[in-house]
């Protein structure tokens, strides 16, 4: 089963912590779930571009199995077989509900030692969103076929910076492909590093210009199709 896996990372290098936190998690998947094929796909733009990166991870994969994970996550590594058991019955899937964010010190503790799963017990985390109980995380972690990932053309490059290139993904797929499930038992770690968020991005404009047009073709084949179709002839 897990032969059969790519899992897709998006990557911008820095020469600093998030190569750092790269190369650990790299060594979590080596240690944890040898048997998946990884695959970088990096993105050199000022702005990086998040959505670019996956498109030309999913490019070098060889499997028909898509993890698209982050490079500063880790999670239960049985959850894998659970979503693929799962994509039987649904178009894709987001195998966990809760973030928990890393304290800087928990992750730098984390850095110094060989990635295992569990992780310590004594690490330090907060909930991201525990707040706000009615927005659940689309982003980060997901997983799905190779053939619903092209059915959608993967993601859409012209979001830059951060922000809304997973809502966009959810909009397409959940219309294109079908309705996803989420796994409400689990969760992901998220290693910490500086935050960036919309703000300091230049492009956030426009970013949330292209979540209203896939919003506003949620449900309707045929406008969502269209979109898809005008984008990948833009590119």
């Amino acid at each position: 089963m897990l032969k059969n896996v790519s899992v897709l990372i998006p990557y911008k290098p820095d020469n600093g912590l998030r190569d750092q936190l790269l190369a650990w998690v790299i060594t979590f998947y080596k240690n944890v779930l040898p048997k998946i094929e990884i695959c970088i796909g990096e993105n050199h733009d000022d702005l990086f571009s998040r959505a670019q990166a996956i498109n030309n991870a999913a490019k070098k994969a060889t499997k028909d199995i898509f993890v698209i994970a982050d490079g500063d996550i880790v999670y239960n590594p049985q959850v894998i077989k659970r979503s693929i058991q799962l994509l039987e019955k649904y178009a894709w899937v987001i195998p966990y509900k809760k973030c928990l964010d890393l304290t800087e010190d928990s992750t730098n503790k984390l850095l110094k030692k060989p990635p295992h799963w569990p992780l310590p017990k004594e690490i330090e985390y907060t909930e991201r969103f525990k707040d706000d109980t009615k927005y659940q995380s689309v982003g980060g972690f997901t997983i799905l076929s190779r053939k619903n990932f092209n059915s959608v053309g993967g993601f859409d490059e012209r979001f830059k910076g951060w922000g809304g290139e997973d809502d966009a993904f959810k909009h397409a797929m959940d219309t294109i492909c079908g309705p996803h499930k989420r796994i409400e038992d689990e969760f992901i770690y998220h290693l910490w590093h500086p935050k960036v968020g919309g703000k300091k991005n230049p492009n956030i404009e426009k970013n949330r210009h292209f979540i209203r047009r896939y919003a506003s073709c949620n449900g309707n084949i045929e406008k969502m199709k269209t979109l898809i179709n005008k984008r990948k002839s833009m590119g």
